[in-house]
């Protein structure tokens, strides 16, 4: 795969055997999420996709935030465990996933030690590049993220966000895109209001609320992620969407992509050449 666009996939506890680097292959993406990831699976995607950009994910049954400062360090260790026998085989490590609740002021500035710490851990002593964010969709008003989040948001090399749509909906693009699928405008125009720029963006998952399998066709979906795809185009400090996702069976069917004729669709996609 040598196609460079700002489509990707999430890939949530699979290995080799699954043949999940086959439906890769047919979606040809730039950006690839795994979660826990098996270290054959790392070096065929590798392999297979030796230009994507690959984001490490390791679940976390359980993520205080009490005590951050330490919480921060002993995060980073742990990734730190899975994140340096794969170096070059996965680019950056996420900290948590969707940990705090919107309006949760108090959670907002432990989060942000939280994650300033993991920062500091994982990439000045371990070496390895942190995505810090990841936050659940629409939780955190974009000023939000400059009063509580600015200090994680410089230490990180990578701001992760997502991006799905409006409850309920079947579009990405209707229904108030520019405050669901298109918040990471609203989130960086705001940093960057504040002095905080060249911030490195990148979408850790994306898709429709409530999924697309059973509400939507195969063609249907995929031009809503073109369109979300066409839309990042014009953003230089986004990376990419890893749409969520190819999952373990009986995961998340909802979402599932496995096997389906919408990884071919998306892998036909061509980014706009006049961008």
């Amino acid at each position: 795969v040598t196609k460079s666009s700002k489509i990707g996939i999430g890939i949530y506890g699979l290995h080799p055997g699954d043949d999940v680097v086959e439906n890769v292959r047919r979606i040809q993406p730039s950006i690839i999420l795994v979660q826990n990831p098996d270290i054959g699976l790392n070096r065929k995607l590798r392999e297979v996709v030796p230009k994507a950009f690959i984001v490490g994910r390791v679940f976390f049954p359980q993520q205080p935030l009490d005590k951050p400062d330490e919480r921060g360090v002993e995060l980073a260790d742990i990734v730190a465990g899975w994140a340096v026998p794969r170096e070059g085989l996965v680019d950056a490590w996420m900290s948590y996933n969707e940990p705090v609740a919107s309006g949760d002021y108090e959670a907002y500035k432990a989060y942000n030690k939280l994650q300033v710490a993991f920062a500091r851990r994982l990439q000045g002593f371990h070496g390895v590049s942190a995505i810090v964010g990841n936050d659940f969709p629409g939780a955190i008003e974009p000023a939000d993220y400059v009063t509580y989040f600015t200090q994680a948001i410089r230490e990180s090399r990578y701001f992760g966000v997502h991006a799905y749509s409006a409850p309920k909906a079947l579009s990405l693009r209707a229904h108030d895109a520019g405050f669901y699928a298109l918040r990471y405008r609203l989130i960086h125009d705001a940093l960057e209001r504040a002095g905080v720029r060249d911030v490195q963006m990148v979408v850790t998952e994306a898709g429709l609320a409530e999924g697309w399998q059973g509400r939507i066709s195969e063609e249907e979906m995929a031009e809503e992620f073109k369109w979300l795809a066409d839309e990042m185009e014009k953003d230089p400090y986004m990376k990419g969407m890893a749409v969520f996702g190819i999952f373990e069976p009986g995961h998340w069917p909802e979402f599932e992509m496995k096997d389906s004729r919408l990884l071919d669709l998306l892998g036909a996609y061509q980014p706009p050449r006049d961008r």
